[in-house]
């Protein structure tokens, strides 16, 4: 059976490409996903805070703003809960080129235009064969306004397509008031692909801590329903992948 497709300009032996998750940060693991079958692989996520801290001090970050990031600041103490720092992500992606032959996608997690194009640029040059923005921003601003929202998207993907040259794919939710219009946004600005979708992590709240706590729930079959309607309602109507 012929299972080859193309995404984001690269032909693939099949659509099979493990997402964004702590299996990536082995390079053993990542020679595992190719030998089972994988097509390619996206990297684990560099994300924002981890840039931002370079520049800032720890405790403003903490505070600021933690809401907006999921797997992120909002629920570690400290910079050591970080996996990777920037330099040795982009020299984990060098090394995976060299171990694997299947395309590596690298993953930048944030919510502002911010000063990580400049990192997409370093990403590239490591190596990766395409980048992929997963935009994941809560707004809690009682100000701002959706088109403010929205704007921040193409900000993010026009700042990033104008800095590199390889495919760049746009993890987003579903969350807008007209999805298919934002999908038609996202295609005009240069998105190469469309990663559908980002899932909210919504933690708790220990009572008897008083205390905000991480709790992630595994998908269940049911969470194919919505990324497979959108799928079919924009089939055709966009070039992105």
């Amino acid at each position: 059976m012929d299972l080859t497709t193309t995404y984001l300009g690269m032909k693939l032996r099949s659509p099979l490409v493990p997402s964004a998750s702590p299996l990536s940060e082995d390079i053993d693991n990542i020679q595992r996903m190719e030998e089972a079958g994988a097509a390619a692989v996206v990297m684990h996520s560099l994300f924002e805070e981890q840039l931002l801290l370079e520049r800032y001090e720890l405790h403003h970050h903490l505070t600021q703003g933690t809401e907006s990031f999921p797997e992120a600041l909002t629920y570690f103490p400290d910079s050591m809960s970080f996996r990777v720092g920037p330099e040795t992500y982009l020299a984990h992606i060098q090394k995976a080129k060299q171990k694997v032959s299947i395309p590596i996608i690298a993953s930048l997690n944030g919510s502002s235009v911010g000063g990580w194009t400049n990192y997409a640029k370093q990403i590239q040059q490591a190596g990766a064969d395409a980048l992929e923005l997963n935009i994941y921003y809560v707004p809690t601003d009682i100000e701002l306004t959706s088109n403010e929202i929205e704007q921040t998207y193409m900000d993010i993907l026009r700042a990033v397509k104008a800095a590199v040259t390889i495919p760049v794919a746009v993890k987003l939710s579903p969350y807008f008031t007209n999805m298919a219009n934002m999908a038609k946004r996202l295609d005009e600005a240069g998105a190469n692909a469309l990663v559908l979708f980002n899932r909210f992590y919504q933690p708790d709240i220990n009572l008897n801590l008083l205390d905000v706590e991480p709790n992630v729930l595994l998908s269940t079959p049911h969470s194919m329903r919505l990324p497979l309607r959108w799928i079919a309602i924009l089939y055709g109507h966009i070039h992105a992948d």
